[in-house]
């Protein structure tokens, strides 16, 4: 198949030397075998050229079966921006729940609207599909498809020509691009052919898609994160997902987007013709949904819950590669020191066990938050104690609308199941889990090893000792700086069968993780660094850091950072035998690494998925000097970016 607009591939920003070892693979792009698999550092940035680019100077160095060492150098290719038509579709663009583009944004805060339509430059989740017997358009052949994410679109110009532009940050529904992509089969190059939104329109739109996962089962599994508050949605209307369905201004009871449609985990299956199937697992509970993680048994998952105040997840489905049905439970954190980032055993409380219709049935029935809960705040329960004597004091993230604050809740008769899987923070803090976790984002394990790795990206607030403030439980106490916290940490748990719930009953699983040691973790920026000046975390260790992703065969945990403590965000290979951290990958400044996902052998060669997401973006550089923000800025191309690592060859152990 030709791409009829090749602008797109063309767009990368190489800095290394394109691929010239391909003689080292076997003729038939069998995978090397290898021993061990180390990387080059590519250096931090150090003028502007570089702090406004995307680029990798390093090579993979393969130590074979043989003894033999192999060197492959790196290369950064972008498949499509933001705004790239590519045979049927504009990358990036937002629709409405009949595919078409969406020209003006609900009121913001201050009641601007901006001009559509809107090219989405939040660039995140990805999966590599390679679906057997791909054929589309009638050209059979090594066809792969790329899902990837659009999380949120950052800025666009005002309706009124005379304002500044609008922030847009959820204000739109979002979308999520399925690209046609052509392999040659060689060099292992991708070209992106053809281009279409994944349609949403049978689940109601998508909200805010963050990261996403592979299933062993080669379907794309999504998020939906910052779910809308449905205390505060009850009596508000979801602007942004009436715009999707054509019911502006109208509250859910009135026909409007009903905010327990979103805050889900979304399964987006790929036919070998290219069209798509989409289903919202209501049974896996509603969350701030950073990703899900599917274990080596296609039946348990965990999750990130992204925000301050959240809880660590885990569901169990019934049947292997079927997430239709299953139970779901919540973490207690039981400490066991608070230095170092802490160390801690893990119990699970068991939440309930429902199926996708059976909770999707309430849904369509109507339930609001007032069916659930009842709610009152700390000063209504002080000036009457009596009244409220049944209410229980909690303090988790409540989603959009909402804030993480001392409130009071009593569960109305017969609502657990209700509460277990569309009230998920809450009722696990009202079982007594642990909700002091504090922007728990990525997720990834390793099948050999029985290990998995979660992110913290920033650890504050009520996870340090002595800053719990009005929270009701003070499970977590990390020792240390704060200033070396807030640079985050990734935590590695074990991996166990035989595991009970807290009530005793057995938890049907070989996947539990039974702990959480600190493994990898940042610092504040030393005095006198040489390199890295407008950094506030050492720009040679990670920062805040969000992606991960687990190569078995290269026994190596990639990093992907989201921080506001690096001027430039990081792409880091952190090797689990030899602890070593290097850095790989650098982004333009005010951009986020996002889409992190690696795969071992396609077809005979390796990739890992990396896209930029917002780069130059106006918030995120706010905060740095008129250098940054102003004359840097200028030089930065703002098109979100999805692309991979060139460069890598099929590897197996």
């Amino acid at each position: 198949m030709i791409n009829k607009a090749r602008s797109a591939a063309a767009a990368a920003i190489v800095f290394s030397a394109t691929l010239a070892c391909g003689s080292a693979l076997a003729a038939d792009n069998a995978p090397l075998q290898v021993r061990a698999v180390a990387f080059t550092p590519t250096k931090a940035p150090a003028n502007e050229l570089e702090m406004s680019s995307a680029y990798t100077t390093s090579s993979a160095v393969l130590t074979l079966a043989d003894g033999s060492t192999r060197r492959f150098p790196l290369s950064y290719r972008v498949l499509h921006r933001s705004g790239d038509y590519i045979d049927g579709g504009y990358a990036g663009l937002i629709v409405d729940h009949v595919g078409r583009p969406i020209l003006e944004s609900p009121p913001d805060g201050k009641g601007q609207r901006a001009r559509g339509p809107f090219l989405a430059a939040g660039a995140d989740g990805s999966s590599l599909l390679a679906i057997p017997g791909a054929q589309v358009d009638g050209v059979k052949g090594r066809t792969l498809f790329l899902v990837n994410h659009l999380e949120y679109a950052t800025q666009a110009a005002n309706v009124d020509p005379g304002k500044p532009p609008v922030d847009l940050y959820g204000l739109l529904p979002m979308a999520m691009n399925l690209t046609v992509l052509d392999q040659d089969a060689v060099s292992g190059r991708l070209a992106p052919v053809k281009l279409a939104n994944v349609d949403f329109s049978s689940v109601d739109g998508l909200w805010i898609p963050c990261n996403g996962s592979t299933t062993p089962w080669l379907t794309h599994l999504g998020s939906e994160e910052y779910e809308p508050d449905a205390r505060v949605f009850e009596k508000k209307p979801l602007e942004p997902m009436n715009l999707y369905r054509g019911t502006p201004g109208r509250l859910a009871g009135e026909g409007g987007a009903n905010p327990y449609r979103y805050g889900h985990i979304v399964e987006v299956f790929v036919r070998p013709d290219g069209s798509t199937r989409v289903e919202k697992h209501y049974a896996m509970g509603r969350l701030s949904f950073e990703l899900g993680e599917v274990m080596a048994d296609g039946r348990t998952v965990y999750f990130g819950d992204d925000g301050d105040d959240v809880i660590r997840a885990m569901y169990v489905a019934d049947r292997a590669n079927d997430l239709s049905a299953g139970t779901l439970y919540a973490a207690k954190w039981l400490q066991e020191d608070g230095a170092d980032f802490g160390r801690a055993r893990l119990h699970w409380i068991r939440l309930g066990h429902a199926s996708d219709a059976e909770v999707k049935a309430l849904v369509d029935g109507g339930i609001r938050f007032s069916d659930i809960w009842e709610f009152a705040s700390p000063e209504a329960v002080k000036a009457d104690p009596a009244r409220f004597a049944e209410f229980r004091p909690l303090q988790v993230y409540t989603g959009s609308g909402g804030k993480s604050a001392l409130e009071y809740y009593r569960l109305k008769p017969g609502q657990e199941f209700a509460a277990a899987f569309l009230e998920t923070r809450r009722y696990a803090a009202w079982l007594g889990a642990t909700t002091e976790f504090s922007k728990m984002e990525g997720i990834a394990h390793s099948v050999a090893e029985r290990k998995q790795w979660t992110a913290m990206s920033y650890v504050r607030a009520g996870m340090i000792d002595g800053r719990n403030g009005t929270r009701p439980q003070d499970d977590i106490r990390l020792a240390g700086d704060e200033k070396d916290l807030t640079c985050g940490v990734v935590y590695e748990s074990q991996l166990r069968g035989g595991q009970k719930d807290t009530s005793g009953a057995p938890i049907e699983s070989d996947f539990v993780a039974v702990d959480m040691v600190a493994r990898v973790w940042g610092e504040r920026q030393p005095a006198g660094a040489q390199v890295g000046k407008f950094d506030k975390c050492n720009t040679e260790k990670i920062a805040n850091p969000d992606n991960l992703r687990y190569s078995e065969a290269m026994r190596t945990l990639f990093i992907g950072e989201d921080s506001g403590k690096h001027l430039n965000n990081f792409l880091w290979a952190y090797n689990v035998d030899s602890q070593a951290l290097v850095r790989i990958f650098s982004a333009p400044a005010g951009g986020e690494t996002t889409g992190l996902n690696v795969y071992d052998d396609i077809n005979g060669h390796a990739y890992l998925t990396a896209n930029v997401q917002h780069p130059g973006a106006a918030e995120d550089l706010g905060p740095y000097p008129d250098s940054i923000k102003v004359d840097l800025r200028r030089k930065i191309d703002p098109r979100g970016m999805v692309g991979y690592i060139d460069g890598l060859p099929a590897m197996t152990r």
